[in-house]
């Protein structure tokens, strides 16, 4: 079986770290990005198994263009990562209807294209693994974080579901629960908060 993985929001963080990781393991990476030029700077600095591009998670055309891409890459999709997300802070009246939309449609809407669009390849392989990268906010809600909380504990639901739906068919979907990672994404809402320390 060959072994290929797909990162969505790869090109920093958590993203980046997994890709590093799985790459060492001898796998297949893409690294997808809004932010196209950093995530090629990864892949040219993991080597020839890397390959990157540009990816909107909320966008369904581009879902199904990278994955076309990736698959005649790797020759099968085994593992997607449901990685990309945004951070907007606020409480529910202060965050706008449009941020609120927006977080949704990165945060929600794209796993869910992506899980769409995976599942069918990973039917055809005869089994795959999706992997969502939820918070610790999947569980608990944390103050001035309103639309993120929300975000990820549809997540959380969404990951269940598919799990469900998909486990006699050897697709399994398991959501990953990060709590406060030292990244430039929670930096916002520290401020918001009074700051890191």
């Amino acid at each position: 079986m060959k072994n290929s993985i797909l990162i969505s929001g790869a090109a920093q963080g958590i993203g980046a770290e997994i890709a590093r990781v799985f790459y060492k393991q001898g796998y297949k990476v893409g690294i997808y990005d809004i932010n196209e030029s950093l995530a090629q700077e990864l892949a040219n600095h993991l080597g020839p198994n890397a390959r990157a591009g540009y990816l909107d998670v909320s966008v369904y055309s581009q879902w199904q263009h990278i994955l076309k891409e990736f698959t005649e890459w790797a020759g099968e999709l085994n593992i997607l990562v449901n990685n990309a997300a945004i951070s907007i802070p606020g409480t529910v009246l202060d965050t706008s209807l449009s941020d609120f939309e927006k977080s949704m449609a990165i945060n929600v809407k794209g796993y869910v294209i992506g899980c769409k669009q995976a599942i069918p390849l990973m039917k055809k392989n005869g089994k795959g693994s999706i992997i969502n990268i939820g918070s610790v906010n999947s569980y608990m809600a944390e103050r001035q974080l309103f639309s993120y909380c929300v975000s990820k504990g549809a997540v959380l639901m969404l990951t269940k579901s598919i799990a469900y739906d998909f486990a006699p068919e050897e697709i399994r979907c398991n959501c990953i629960a990060p709590g406060w990672i030292d990244t430039p994404f929670n930096f916002t809402h520290a401020d918001k908060l009074g700051g890191i320390e």
